[in-house]
Formats: C-alpha cells, structure tokens, sequence
C-alpha cells in the first residue's frame, strides 16, 4: 500500500507523521498560491491538486510558510472560509461528491469513530458515524439511527430521497469478507444532524452491541421461540445442540412501575424448571439465557423490553 505520508515528507524541514488528512476545496487551492508567490519563497515545480490530495513535488519555503501551508492542508474548511470541500480523506474512510450525492467509502471498518465524523464535517454534513461490532448479519446494517432537525420540520434533503444508504462493491459480496468495500451514499443537500451505528465484522472475543438479534433468521438462536417462555432445561439442550456457551441473568420486574433490572448468576444458581424469556447474544459462540424462578403473566419482551444502555 503507498504510503499517504509521502508527499508531505518532502516538504523543506517539515516532517510529521500524524499529517494525514487531505481536502480539496477552492479556499485551500488559494492559500497555496498565497505561500509560494510571498517573499522568501520559491519553488520550482507545483502541480494542480487532485480531488484526493494536495501533490507538491519540489517546495523549498521558510520554516513559517511551510508550517502554514501544512495546517492549510489538514484543516481545510473552517479556516480557510464557508466553503466545504468537495472531498476529503483520510486512513478511515474517503468522501467524494458524486452528482448530488456524497459518496462515503469506509477503507477501514476498525478505526476510530472520530476520524468519520472529522470526514463528513468538512464536506459539510453533521454526521457521526460510529462502526461496532456485530453480529454475521448484522454486519453492513445500521443498528441505530438517531437524527434530528437543524431548524422547523423533519431533517431530511431537499429531493426528499432516502437517506442514508448503504451498498457494498463488488456488487452482492458478503459484507463480512475480506475485498468487500462498503460505502454509504448521502444527498449533498441533506439538512440537520444524524448519529448512527454501523454494525462491522467483531473481532475474537468482542462483544456483540446488537444483542437482542439472538433468535433472528440466521443468528445463534434463530428459529427459537420464546414467546411463551420455555423450560431452563429444554433451552440448554437447544444450545448443546448449537454448540453454544450458556450464560444467565435473572429478570426481576419492579412492582411499582413494571421496569426490569437484570442480574448475571451463575450457572449452578439456576434451576431447570426456571422459565427462559429471551435469549441474547453475547459474542461468537456465547448465549445469554434471561430467566424468572417463577412463570410471570406475560412475557415482558413481547410488550417491548429491551437491552438496558
């Protein structure tokens, strides 16, 4: 893979190794040309820059003007005026605008989620994006969206299109195999602000943030029907069969106002004709079986409970 510092290493006396973020906007183009034609400064070779990243060949500048040029390069709108940039990119992922959508390719599904936020803000769109770890089907799927409007009325774009989406190139690869690239499409006119959760592949040991998929078509305990609730026995033969880790939580409802709390037991304080009311997943191969002494009423999750935060 090139290395993305390497035009920037051959800038006079200027080495850094965090300067990894490039814009591309008219107002960086004009501090650029501001640097080489002020006194003291001379060059002999500057080449227009590209969408993705400011090419500088040979520049032999003061130790002052270099450090400017540098900062104009990483921060780009904001400093440089109203104007946002019509791409930007980094390690984490690379936006550039498409007729008039931005497209969001995610080069690296495992990066910190502020490197996302800093993309989307320079072409002007209030996005955070956070990936986490999911589920296999889970995986490429949004597990959370929150939005909000900047002003009266629904966030949404002028063309009134769907937003956001997601697909994957090659077209119809697994989302969780090596070689396929997931990018997001947003309108460029989109108003207001969204946070969103994008599940990615989990690494050994991470734990699932989409835990309440456990009895979907596909997932560890899929096809499994709890509804009704089930016998603590009948369910571990389920998971042996699976070859599935058991884990427990006791529900226990408050009296008052109906709300759960859940407590983690061990196995061995669990009898086998306590009651299973859902099942969550924990990670690759672990399941984690919510359980009452007594049967209650009702199921409290076909009445909407869910996962504390």
């Amino acid at each position: 893979m090139r290395n993305i510092h390497e035009p920037l290493d051959r800038l006079a006396r200027v080495h850094d190794g965090e300067l990894t973020d490039q814009v591309s906007a008219a107002g960086a183009q004009a501090l650029l040309a501001s640097i080489v034609s002020g006194p003291g400064a001379t060059t002999t070779a500057v080449t227009a820059p590209s969408p993705w990243r400011l090419r500088i060949p040979r520049l032999a500048v003061g130790a002052l003007a270099a450090g400017a040029l540098v900062a104009g390069v990483i921060l780009g709108p904001g400093v440089l005026g109203d104007e946002s940039a019509t791409s930007y990119a980094n390690s984490a992922i690379a936006i550039e605008l498409d007729g008039d959508q931005y497209v969001a390719r995610i080069k690296d599904p495992f990066a910190d989620h502020a490197k996302y936020t800093e993309a989307f803000h320079a072409v002007g769109l209030d996005i955070d994006l956070r990936l986490v770890p999911a589920s296999p089907t889970g995986v490429g799927k949004f597990l959370s969206i929150m939005g909000k409007s900047s002003g009266a009325g629904p966030a949404r774009s002028t063309s009134g299109g769907s937003f956001p989406t997601l697909e994957f190139t090659p077209e119809g690869c697994p989302p969780d195999q090596a070689g396929c690239e997931l990018t997001m499409r947003v309108p460029a006119d989109y108003t207001g602000s969204l946070s969103l959760s994008l599940g990615r592949r989990a690494e050994p040991g991470e734990e699932y943030k989409n835990p309440d998929w456990a009895t979907a078509p596909g997932e560890m305990f899929g096809g499994v029907r709890l509804q009704d609730g089930r016998p603590v026995d009948a369910m571990l033969a389920e998971a042996r069969g699976r070859d599935l880790t058991v884990e427990f939580s006791r529900i226990r409802p408050d009296a008052e106002t109906g709300a759960l709390s859940f407590e983690p037991l061990p196995a061995d304080q669990v009898r086998g004709d306590w009651t299973v009311w859902h099942a969550w997943q924990v990670k690759a191969g672990v399941i984690r079986l919510l359980v009452t002494p007594e049967r209650l009423p009702e199921n409290p999750f076909e009445k909407g409970a869910r996962l504390p935060s």
